[in-house]
This record gives structure tokens, sequence and C-alpha cells, in this order.
């Protein structure tokens, strides 16, 4: 989790993990059908997510595999010289190491169109998410920054958006939050989410990094704790990402972006992925992230998260008939 924490303080670091599908087509006399190249990561989420897009397009009948990179930038570089064909972004990572822009947007939707817009021309293609009510169970996915609490029986079981937060802690200044020190110190970090929310910006916080936070909250030394809304830690832990209500922090949606010329070439791979931008939410990747933290088979992982955005997404599963 260090690396979202990085990613979202302007530092990037990611990689990934190779993978294969067999070919699809039977006519020896056709040519042969190259594989979608989907660039993954080493990352736990990057991995989940690169992992269930080839699952979505295997279930759909495409081949596909999995290309390792070390560095995100590396990754986009090879999408944009056609090493690669598939990535899943993030439209705030875009908007931070495409755009060069250090004021990524809160609101999902003006992020994706920012870096679609800028994107298309270039024949990057970001598909379109589905933008529900801002819970975590609605898409778009968002992996930013957030504050985790405790389920119940806890006290802060009640808790549900950040100002829910800033009203306990004006309520109880004895209370703690455990945020990262770099982020806790910053004029842009914790200070100005505090002030956004209208709680006292001196207030004490605990220094922790993500895990050393997610572990705080469970532990009860902190009634809140961030990380980052689908820390596979954090879900694991039983704790819950509060909603970021007033848009504070930018938003980090992860959709499928393809090259115009596959889309052209094997339309197919629109509709196959269609489902992850359509569908996916944070409370869905968080949970799936949790799972793989847990010690579950990613390839397990990943094949019942594709076949979850499928039903979801009104198909038919192949065990019943054709993808649709």
């Amino acid at each position: 989790m260090r690396r979202w924490l990085s990613l979202l303080l302007l530092l990037v670091a990611c990689s990934s993990q190779v993978g294969s599908g067999v070919p699809a087509g039977s006519d020896e006399r056709a040519p042969a059908v190259a594989p979608v190249r989907i660039a993954g990561g080493t990352e736990v989420e990057t991995q989940v997510l690169a992992r269930t897009m080839l699952a979505l397009l295997e279930l759909s009948g495409q081949s596909a595999e999995i290309v390792a990179f070390t560095d995100a930038r590396d990754a986009r570089q090879a999408l944009e010289l056609g090493d690669v064909d598939v990535q899943a972004a993030y439209t705030g990572e875009a908007w931070l190491e495409v755009l060069g822009r250090a004021d990524p947007p809160g609101d999902p939707r003006a992020s994706f169109v920012a870096v679609r817009d800028h994107d298309e021309p270039d024949d990057l293609i970001w598909l379109r998410p589905r933008f529900g009510d801002g819970s975590l169970e609605q898409p778009p996915a968002n992996a930013t920054f957030a504050f985790v609490v405790q389920g119940p029986p806890s006290v802060g079981a009640d808790l549900r958006t950040l100002s829910d937060l800033a009203r306990r802690l004006s309520e109880q200044p004895d209370a703690r939050v455990c945020v990262d020190r770099e982020f806790g110190t910053r004029v842009d970090g914790l200070r100005a989410v505090l002030e956004a929310y209208s709680v006292r910006s001196d207030r004490e916080f605990l220094a922790a990094d993500p895990e050393e936070a997610v572990r705080g909250v469970a532990a009860g030394d902190c009634l809140a704790g961030l990380t980052t809304a689908t820390d596979g830690n954090a879900w694991q832990a039983g704790l819950r990402p509060l909603v970021d209500d007033l848009r504070v922090f930018p938003a980090f949606v992860p959709l499928p972006q393809i090259r115009a010329d596959l889309l052209a070439e094997q339309p197919g791979v629109r509709v196959a992925l269609g489902p992850m931008a359509a569908q996916l939410t944070t409370a869905l990747l968080g949970s799936w992230n949790a799972r793989v933290v847990a010690g579950e088979p990613i390839e397990q992982v990943a094949d019942e998260a594709a076949r979850e955005l499928l039903l979801r997404a009104g198909r038919t599963l192949p065990e019943d008939g054709p993808a649709a």
C-alpha cells in the first residue's frame, strides 16, 4: 500500500506478472489471431485488475496474455508504442503522470473526461465507467485515499462519511487518527483535508504508514486511519473506508485503456472488457484484494471476479452458453 500513497503524492512505481491464454480460431487456413497483450503489475491490486481482464477476455473466447513491466511509465510507453494492447489505468495517475498536472479532481467524472479527451487523439481509448451515487457499492471504483474505521460493534461503526468523522473528531478532541507522516505534515495533505471538513487543522495525529494505520484502527489505537479505499489489508481486517463526501481526495478510477487499432481489428475486446468499466465498484475491488491478501490464489479470485462482473452486467456465463 506504500505504492498507492506514493502515487497520490506524485511518486509512481508498479510492475507485473506474466500469464497466457490459448489462441482462438479453429480454421487452420485462417491467420492466427495474436493474443491480446495486457500490461500487469506485481502490486496485489494491479495483478487483480490485469488477471480479471485476462479472465474476461478468455471467458468471451479470446486469447490473451499478461506482459511484465517494472514501472508504470514503461507500461504506458509500451501501450503508446503498441508493445501491449490493454492496461488497467488509473485516471488520477494519468492526470499526474500524463497530463503533468498536480491538481487531479476529486470528481470521478471530471477525472475520467480529462484523461479520455487527452488520450483519444493519440488512439488510446478509455472505456467509459458508469457513474453511480458515490457510495462504495456503486460504480465506478475509486482507489484513492480513504480513512478507514472499524465495523460493528466498535464506537466508529456508525460513521459512513468523512463529514461524520469530522463531527466525531470535533466532539472527541482526544480521538486519534493514524496518518502517514509525510501526508500529515504536508500543507496540502492532512491539514487541507481537516480544513475542508471544518476540523482544527493543528490536530495531532499518530504517524503510521498504511499497514500500521490498518493495524492501529483494528487494535482500537486510532478512531480512523489513512490508507486507500481498496486496501486489501483493511478490507481483510474488517475495516470500512469512509466516503469522501466533499471529494477532497483525487479520484483514482481504474479502467481498461485500449489501443484504438486493436478495437478496430477486434471489436469484441470492448464488449468483453465493458463489464469492468461499467460494473466495478470500490467494495468489489477491495474485497477481491482482501481475498488475495488472505492467501487465495489470484487466478481463482480473478476468474470469480470476472464472472461476478458478467453477472452484474446481465451477461450469460460460458457454462450456460456463450457470453453475451
